[in-house]
């Protein structure tokens, strides 16, 4: 049985009886194979990028997706091999960003399946301040210092998540985004990522209004 198919398996199963014990988090379930920790990692860096953005914020408070998403239900996300380790690895590094607070296993799981690895070399621009969002990064190695108008205003390492932001309010990149090492990064584009969000968004929705 493979990796995915235990954790979908053990997510389907009936919920216990009530006991002393507390029942596991969403986080625990994706990774209930794992047995490495990984690290804690500071949420300072994530408050640094949410306050790059700040000049956004009353649009973002009128609607999350700032264009019409194709809920298609026939949209199927790109699915890209990697291991038990990496899985576990990024599934931590989207627990630490709220944006992913709302999913369920499975499109956690569809979210990691769509990452795609890459590499950069130092002093590469990954984003552009003033560009149009494309993609959301996971970094795996390396660090990324974050610059707004040439002033240093930031920056993260391994762990770190990085982009969401222009690609949920699809608006303008706020800063530039520089390797400053040679980098090892998790990406998945625009278009996956908002869709996936979508979805998980009109489902509570449903639930919701079902309820």
């Amino acid at each position: 049985m493979g990796f995915f198919s235990k954790l979908l398996k053990s997510s389907s199963k009936s919920k216990p009886s009530q006991s002393a014990t507390e029942p596991p988090t969403k986080k625990e379930k994706v990774v209930d194979e794992a047995k490495e920790e990984v690290p804690t990692k500071s949420s300072a860096n994530r408050e640094q990028t949410i306050n790059i953005h700040s000049k956004h914020k009353a649009q973002r408070a009128q609607n999350v997706f700032a264009q019409p998403i194709d809920m298609s239900a026939d949209y199927v996300a790109p699915r890209y091999p990697k291991s038990a380790d990496a899985v576990r690895f990024i599934d931590n590094a989207l627990a630490d960003n709220f944006i992913f607070a709302s999913l369920t296993i499975e499109e956690r799981i569809h979210m990691i399946n769509a990452m795609k690895a890459t590499s950069v070399e130092a002093g590469t621009s990954i984003i552009t301040q003033g560009d149009i969002g494309d993609y959301f990064y996971v970094v795996e190695e390396g660090s990324v210092t974050f610059t707004v108008d040439g002033n240093h205003v930031g920056g993260c390492s391994t762990g770190a998540t990085f982009g969401e932001l222009a690609l949920l309010y699809d608006c303008p990149r706020a800063a530039t985004c520089l390797a400053n090492t040679d980098c090892k990064l998790w990406s998945v584009d625009q278009r996956t990522f908002r869709q996936l969000l979508a979805n998980s968004n009109a489902s509570q929705q449903k639930d919701t209004v079902d309820v």
